[in-house]
């Protein structure tokens, strides 16, 4: 992981930790102005914001350590146990926030205080909500940080709720109607248990090192574009085993390569450490490949005629 990613990693994660801050301070005024259902739901996945963000960071900053004796293979895998985390405690508030609004449905809420006060406030962090999401999620895609996707995704699924929450108070502002409150907060309770499940279950799915489909499709379009009839050379005989998985930004490459048994081994490591170098750009520049060289037995091989006669 290079110097100037670590920095963008480690700079979005403590913006993130500041601005959700922020966020929280607004939502539990505006709920304390309203004495919403539906805005506490919202302040509490705003207290689930606080902390992830916090643990985001400490990923982040751990897993940019260099791998040492320890930990040959780096610590990027920090990144999926904070993000398998904050996807339970996502699942967490949406079970208490569902369990509060069927209390509150029950036993019917108190009439809405101070609901345009409350709209202004909800709107504004909203917008910054918005702002942080977007911030996180384009980060953690450009320096491929699972830390901060997760924690982006969360905080835009805020958004999502939030504007549910601007719309329910905007009504109870103008018909009245008590049950709206309750609903919106039972509706926002099954969102977060959604989102809750998705992040960690793709964190989960990281950690026991499920294969990326994307990652070994282009993988396996590199090594075909150097088969004997592909367009780049160095040429190789054919390839197999082919396999990956990374640990926040860093990839860890394997594959076997075939190459005429006639080739020295100087001339099979050269190609194949090109091969290595190529595979490691392919996904973003940034990991450790391994290219196991092995002798061709196909007599029908094109590559493996010419070695043989030359």
């Amino acid at each position: 992981m290079t110097l100037r990613v670590r920095m963008t990693q480690t700079t979005i994660a403590k913006v993130a930790v500041v601005g959700s801050l922020v966020i929280l301070g607004v939502k539990l005024m505006a709920w304390w102005l309203t004495r919403s259902d539906a805005v506490l739901s919202d302040a509490l996945e705003s207290i689930v914001n606080v902390v992830a963000s916090v643990m985001t960071l400490g990923a982040v900053q751990l897993s940019a350590k260099p791998p040492d004796e320890d930990h040959p293979y780096g610590h990027g895998r920090v990144e999926f146990v904070s993000a398998a985390v904050e996807g339970g405690m996502l699942i967490a508030a949406g079970a208490f926030i569902l369990i509060h609004s069927v209390g509150s449905l029950m036993d019917r809420s108190p009439p809405i205080e101070n609901a345009s006060w409350g709209i202004a406030l909800v709107v504004a962090g909203g917008l910054i909500n918005l702002l942080l999401a977007w911030m996180m999620i384009s980060a953690g895609r450009r320096t491929n940080s699972a830390a901060l996707i997760a924690d982006g995704v969360h905080i835009l699924s805020d958004s999502l709720t939030t504007a549910a929450v601007i719309a329910g108070l905007i009504i109870i502002h103008f018909t009245g109607l008590w049950w709206i409150d309750p609903t919106i907060a039972l509706m926002l309770g099954c969102v977060l248990i959604y989102m809750g499940w998705h992040v960690a279950r793709g964190s989960v799915n990281r950690l026991i090192d499920r294969q990326d489909d994307g990652d070994i499709e282009k993988l396996k379009t590199l090594l075909q574009s150097h088969l004997p009839n592909g367009a780049n050379s160095p040429k190789i005989c054919s390839f197999h085993k082919v396999r990956c998985r990374h640990d926040g930004s860093m990839h860890w490459i394997d594959m076997h390569i075939q190459l005429p048994g006639e080739m020295s081994v100087a001339q099979s490591h050269d190609i194949a450490t090109v091969l290595e170098k190529q595979a490691i750009s392919a996904l973003g520049g940034a990991g450790n490949a391994t290219a196991h060289c092995e002798p061709c037995e196909d007599c029908s091989c094109d590559l493996k005629r010419s070695a043989s006669t030359s």
